[in-house]
């Protein structure tokens, strides 16, 4: 279901993983094209936007962080706009907030960070991507359009206030813009997506046949925090040798696991010769492995993960990690 350029990848690596003691390390960098089949199509955003700011955290409290005195963060964002916040450690933090919760050097969080942060961790900051980013602002996509009302191709996005409910974008052409569901048209540079969601678009087989994403390599951890009894659907992150085992191995400690049959968690990662299908696996307790919707054995490691999964969540609310691949190195 991809292709990935990895001409480009490898020759950003080559400038940045290499020889740590005489080399400034710098983020691959590349695309992504994506097939966009009639029907449902589940995807990821796997490459990102650069980075805007970078550093050491110096306080994390409950309502906020702060990203030392000497940066004035607030001057390198703008007000309206909705940024995602890095943090390098075991928990992968991402947090998305707009640029007019910055002051100064401090950043007001939605959400209470101090358990997953503290002062001393790495952080990065980069625009979170749009539906002008992505599709662009005019849809270059070249997506199927609509004409004063919904039709063509459907952008399905995760709703994190409604558990499974979505939000719903499509390009009208009648009033030349982005428009919601009910027709309503919107400025597609002020939809922001967390890079950490899935992606769905609806097509209706007479639009784009591809998609092509470019950006920056992720490196580090990314922490998902997954509905209770529920589809999460996600971007797998990493564009390049990301597998069942290099993803979650290190996560099957927050995992809930079947015991010599299916249950638990299930993975759901798109079959590309079977549109609309999936193939499933869940990790089995009683085998101490991989396995598939049959129960049987699988090395996780064989297992690739597309630009989109889904993952059921059968128990509480629970925050799972994804790890790149060893061969991303560290930056």
């Amino acid at each position: 279901m991809k292709t990935i350029q990895y001409s480009l990848m490898l020759a950003a690596a080559a400038c940045g993983f290499a020889n740590a003691q005489t080399t400034a390390y710098t983020t691959p960098v590349g695309y992504e094209t994506l097939s966009v089949q009639p029907g449902f199509n589940y995807l990821g955003l796997r490459l990102q936007r650069p980075v805007i700011a970078s550093g050491t955290l110096a306080a994390v409290t409950s309502t906020s962080i702060t990203v030392g005195a000497s940066l004035n963060l607030a001057s390198l964002l703008t007000s309206s706009s909705t940024y995602i916040l890095e943090i390098s450690n075991a928990n992968g933090v991402t947090q998305e907030f707009l640029g007019s919760a910055v002051s100064g050097s401090v950043i007001m969080t939605p959400g209470d960070l101090s358990s997953k942060a503290s002062g001393g961790d790495s952080y990065k900051v980069r625009a979170a991507p749009t539906l002008a980013s992505i599709f662009g602002a005019t849809n270059t996509a070249g997506l199927a359009t609509g004409f004063f009302g919904p039709g063509g191709d459907i952008v399905y996005l995760p709703n994190p206030s409604a558990v499974g409910g979505f939000d719903q974008y499509y390009y009208d052409d009648g009033q030349t813009s982005w428009a919601d569901s009910s027709g309503t048209a919107v400025d597609g540079a002020q939809i922001a997506i967390n890079y950490a969601d899935g992606v769905i678009v609806s097509a209706d087989g007479t639009g784009a046949s591809a998609l092509t994403v470019s950006g920056e390599v992720k490196t580090a951890k990314t922490g998902y925090s997954l509905a209770a009894g529920a589809f999460n659907y996600l971007s797998s992150i990493h564009p390049a040798g990301a597998t069942l085992s290099s993803s979650f191995n290190d996560s099957l400690g927050s995992i809930d696991k079947g015991f010599f049959g299916p249950g638990g968690d299930i993975f759901y990662i798109p079959n590309p010769t079977a549109q609309g299908g999936f193939d499933q696996y869940y990790y089995d307790d009683g085998q101490s492995s991989w396995a598939d919707s049959s129960g049987s054995v699988v090395n996780g490691a064989d297992i690739s993960l597309k630009s989109g999964i889904l993952i059921f969540n059968d128990g509480d609310v629970s925050n799972v990690v994804t790890t790149p691949p060893t061969s991303y190195g560290t930056n």
